[in-house]
């Protein structure tokens, strides 16, 4: 018997297991049955990748819902792994699943492919149809956020082809969700964008590589700002200039300056750089206070001709760690800076030996004193000058930034390569700026589109549009627009224009619930509405299996009419049945203090169903107890709790219904028949296997109670 070598590499904190020569698979649980592995919620596998906790981009990782379609009695379930793929799986009842390899992914012409919706071509008004099988197309947006592109498959989605013509529309920004809109036999596309009201946003604050406080204070693009930035030991970051100051906060525990390296002009990576010009720079090891900030603004500012009072008054040298003058910077014959010396006395010039990446020193520029010119792609870099993990510095500088979008650097003290919280940086921010609206555009052949009139306001990202009938009335319906948390609008659609009706209603409570979408070219005998979501979670789930990230379970949608108004309500699809295992049923119960029907109960998956005669119970709270997690009904503030999240919910008819579902990762709970929804991540506590159903402050009449153990999905 040959035997193995698992080899275990550790990147970026991630470990990954490769297979070598002369070595065996390491021990792996088997796929979809690991042991943390949610068992009727879809989760990615892995192909030929395994690591444990993978992140974004990676195999077993999941996000946004794409293109989600029915085609031919099956369901097709896209869905991002980070712009990197599309993911795919089919089904035929919505609750078994196949993962299919990755339907198209990175690389081409325009990059990553980002979130968008899906269609059935069934008439082939593309023309993309071979006369056999109507394609199927998706639409997504390119990693530039302005190129709308699709891909089409002709084999029912098993390969799919980007289209060679590719963009079918350029505009700002993203997640494209096509629909047919039947009265005037079109397609109506809904795209995150921006608003014509566009305008440019000029800031700068401080950059300390994913741990910043950017937009702080703002500035005049073409004028000369004299600031200081303040970084304190508990996080507060204070930006100070002559017409005052403004605050913003970081995490101080993820705050640990690297002492690598020092450039000024451009980030530490290149891969940003300054177009203006520099006057002065000074940093301080220490934080100044309220009066040495002051007093230093106005030193520079009466030195450099920039106050009204030409008194000068001295800088504060107790903690100076780096002054850079532009007096003191020597150009060559070209007039380009090679060195920028320090005056604080501890010798951290900056220089630059690359001719076509020295900075210009430009004569008489501010009151007859020369200034260091920057123009994009020259930096100067020398030594750190503040000591390895410092947390507590200021940076004074006179700058002035011209015309142009995007960040730039002043100055920064940066590890060499990105590291999270590492950074101590003056940034500037320029950007152009518009309120975030869904925008409708109209094609009759799926590739040429036209922008209509109408602006949904006040939305963002992970659009998604349909019509629904009231109360199941064919005669009244309305339309419904969803945002990117699953927050809606309902309204009047006519092709044109959406005008919305009803103030924004939240979609669901919980805490993991995002980039929803719902199935398209549903058939006529079942013109259900049915949505997923992405649960999303980010540091939730456990580092110690090979998935990360999962799907709601599926939900039908309805309008239903309430006293508030007309309200989307999301109720588990009945498919779940086929799922259900041994159950347990009472009727007309009276629950006293200290009572548990459910103390035989014990598991991981369960769909349990209770409604409570409030008019008929004296207690304060009815609580469930499930495996370490509560969802309790607050009699008293009519409110539904569910995980540490809560939805207000009046009693209808007396009476309150709350149904969850329990997954090894997940609570999800519903109130009146989805008339709210709490979709939660939820780690079950092994040590505390049962189940609790209780009273408490009285009795509870509990007029139904209905238990299903689950089967898994994964065969």
């Amino acid at each position: 018997m040959r035997r193995f070598l698992i080899a275990v590499m550790v990147v970026g904190g991630i470990a990954t297991c490769g297979l070598q020569a002369g070595q065996a698979q390491e021990a792996r649980e088997p796929l979809y049955h690991e042991s943390l592995r949610p068992q009727f919620h879809f989760t990615a596998r892995y192909w030929d990748e395994y690591q444990l906790h993978p992140p974004n981009h990676h195999e077993g990782w999941i996000n946004d819902l794409n293109g989600l379609v029915y085609n031919d009695s099956v369901y097709h379930l896209f869905a991002q792994r980070w712009w990197s793929a599309w993911l795919h799986a089919e089904s035929t009842d919505l609750i078994h699943w196949t993962e299919l390899r990755p339907a198209f992914g990175k690389g081409g012409k325009f990059g990553g492919t980002q979130s968008g919706g899906g269609v059935v071509d069934w008439n082939n008004c593309s023309g993309l149809g071979d006369g056999t099988e109507p394609p199927m197309i998706a639409f997504w947006t390119s990693t530039d956020n302005e190129n709308q592109c699709i891909s089409y498959s002709l084999d029912k989605g098993q390969t799919w082809t980007k289209y060679d013509q590719n963009p079918v529309l350029v505009h700002k920004y993203r997640d494209p969700k096509v629909f047919w809109y039947e009265p005037d036999r079109k397609w109506i596309m809904i795209l995150y964008g921006p608003s014509d009201d566009i305008r440019r946003v000029a800031a700068y604050g401080f950059n300390g590589e994913s741990n910043d406080a950017h937009d702080i204070r703002s500035f005049t693009e073409g004028q000369w700002t004299c600031s200081a930035v303040r970084v304190l030991d508990d996080g507060k970051v204070v930006v100070t200039d002559p017409q005052g100051s403004s605050e913003g906060r970081i995490d101080a525990n993820r705050q640990n300056i690297a002492a690598e390296v020092l450039c000024v002009g451009a980030k530490a990576d290149l891969s940003e750089f300054l177009k203006g010009d520099v006057a002065e720079i000074l940093i301080y090891d220490r934080t100044l206070s309220d009066d040495e900030t002051r007093q230093t603004l106005t030193a520079l500012q009466s030195k450099w001709g920039l106050s009204g009072s030409n008194e000068g008054r001295d800088i504060p040298t107790h903690g100076l760690v780096l002054h850079l003058d532009a007096s003191s910077a020597t150009a060559d014959a070209q007039g380009q800076v090679a060195l920028w010396k320090d005056l604080s006395g501890n010798g951290h010039d900056v220089t630059q030996s690359v001719l076509d990446r020295r900075p210009g020193r430009v004569a008489n520029e501010l009151e007859g004193r020369d200034v260091v010119r920057f123009e994009g792609g020259q930096f100067l870099q020398g030594p750190p000058v503040l000591a390895e993990g410092d947390d507590t510095f200021t940076i004074v500088a006179l700058w002035r930034r011209t015309h142009d979008t995007g960040s730039q650097v002043i100055c920064e003290q940066n590890a060499k390569t990105l590291q999270m919280g590492r950074r101590a940086c003056l940034l500037t921010v320029c950007r152009e700026e518009a309120d975030n609206v869904y925008l409708l555009f109209s094609s009759t052949n799926l590739l040429n589109w036209t922008k209509l009139d109408s602006q949904i306001p006040n939305s963002f990202e992970c659009p998604d549009m349909f019509e629904l009938p009231v109360d199941d009335d064919a005669a009244r319906r309305k339309w419904v627009v969803v945002d990117g948390n699953g927050d809606y609008v309902i309204g009047r659609f006519d092709g044109q224009w959406f005008t919305a009706e009803t103030p924004k209603g939240q979609g669901d409570y919980g805490r993991n619930f995002y980039a929803t979408m719902t199935f398209e070219n549903m058939p006529k005998s079942d013109p259900r509405r049915i949505q997923l979501a992405w649960m999303r979670g980010w540091d939730d789930y456990p580092k110690n299996m090979p998935f990360n990230q999962q799907v709601s379970f599926p939900c039908r949608l309805t309008l239903r009419e309430l006293p508030q108004g007309i309200v989307l309500c999301r109720y588990p699809i009945r498919e779940i049945t086929a799922i259900h295992d041994d159950a347990f049923e009472l009727k007309d119960r009276v629950l006293r203090p200290g009572e548990n029907p459910l103390a035989h109960w014990a598991g991981e998956l369960f769909d349990i169903d209770v409604k409570i005669d409030i008019a008929q119970s004296a207690c304060s709270e009815v609580v469930l107890n499930l495996r370490g997690n509560v969802v309790k009904y607050d009699v008293t503030g009519k409110v539904l709790h569910s995980v540490g999240s809560e939805a207000p919910l009046e009693p209808r008819l007396g009476c309150i219904e709350i149904r969850v579902l329990v997954d090894r990762l997940s609570i999800e709970t519903y109130g009146n028949r989805g008339e709210v929804s709490i979709t939660n991540i939820a780690n079950q506590d092994p040590a505390r296997p049962g189940l609790g159903l209780h009273a408490v402050g009285g009795q509870a009449k509990i007029a139904s109670l209905t238990v299903h153990k689950l089967k898994s999905i994964w065969r």
